[in-house]
């Protein structure tokens, strides 16, 4: 069964400290909002060939935000050297310098300054590498550590926004209530008025009983708020789903959402014919726009 997945936010942060052999190495991860992925890395020199797994172990935990990763390796103890010979090249070199001195018939003795001078013919080598030392696995374990902390308080973070997103969608199902409500009946009665206006101009202009119920019919249908009040709901029932039963980050899907929200809300205040209605569709607007700031938090 797969593992269910937590709403999480985009801020966090953590740092882990790992230490064996004198050598300490510490991991710091830091992460703000962001529309996509956006990782940076600073590695040591000695460490940085790790780099692409440290970037693979993100993206299988962070699908989005800002992700700034700092790594720093200390030693307490100096480095130790080592030298190695160019021992073909040397002969080499011998071999070329005893035939010009037979050639040319040179005279003078070759010094041991002569030869070390050789380019290539001496490396200096440390331990300072990612092939050996306690480096790389002191960094695998700190980092696991940061992690570790970093995606919890994503945690949460996304706990907490999401409560106050339900919190929020509580608020607009009750507007949306009320617009349906006081909406019940509304084109009828507006269909009535309308018949009384114009009875007397029919009588006069002799215009058609049926031409004019129709016309009656259609302007009292523009007043009628069921399918955006069916729509609402049905967005309301969507947000509800995506943050109690997640399957994925959420923040992009809610924050579609509620464009679609507020625009049935705006439908809603320009059809109304009572105050309390729009009056309840700006409240809706108001939660929806609250929620759009928030979901920009999520990841």
């Amino acid at each position: 069964m797969p593992e269910a997945f937590t709403i999480k936010g985009m801020t966090g942060f953590g740092r882990a400290a790992a230490e064996c052999d004198g050598v300490r190495v510490e991991v710091e991860i830091k992460g703000v909002n962001h529309r996509s992925l956006d990782m940076k890395m600073r590695l040591p020199a000695e460490v940085s060939a790790l780099e692409p797994d440290l970037r693979g172990r993100l993206q299988r935990v962070v699908a989005r935000g800002r992700i700034d990763v700092a790594v720093s390796l200390a030693s307490a103890r100096p480095p130790t050297y080592r030298i190695e010979v160019n021992r073909a090249l040397v002969a080499e070199f011998l071999k070329a310098t005893a035939a010009l001195k037979k050639e040319f018939a040179l005279k003078g003795a070759l010094g041991i300054e002569t030869v070390a001078g050789l380019p290539g013919a001496l490396s200096i080598l440390t331990d300072a590498s990612t092939d050996g030392g306690p480096g790389p696995a002191l960094l695998a374990k700190a980092f696991e550590q940061a992690l570790f902390g970093f995606d919890a308080m994503r945690g949460q973070e996304g706990t907490r926004l999401a409560r106050d997103v339900l919190t929020r969608l509580q608020a607009i199902e009750e507007g949306v209530d009320r617009i349906e409500a006081e909406a019940r009946g509304l084109p009828e009665a507006f269909a009535a008025r309308l018949r009384e206006r114009v009875a007397a101009l029919v009588q006069e202009r002799g215009l058609d009983d049926m031409r004019l119920a129709q016309e009656v019919a259609l302007m009292a249908d523009r007043v009628d708020l069921t399918e955006e009040v069916v729509r609402l709901r049905g967005y309301l029932q969507r947000s509800q789903a995506v943050l109690e039963r997640p399957d994925g980050p959420v923040g992009k899907t809610l924050d579609f959402v509620m464009q679609e929200m507020n625009r049935e809300a705006n439908t809603i205040s320009s059809k109304a014919e009572r105050l309390s209605i729009c009056q309840a569709a700006l409240q809706i607007k108001s939660e929806v726009e609250k929620i759009r700031e928030q979901v920009q938090n999520l990841e």
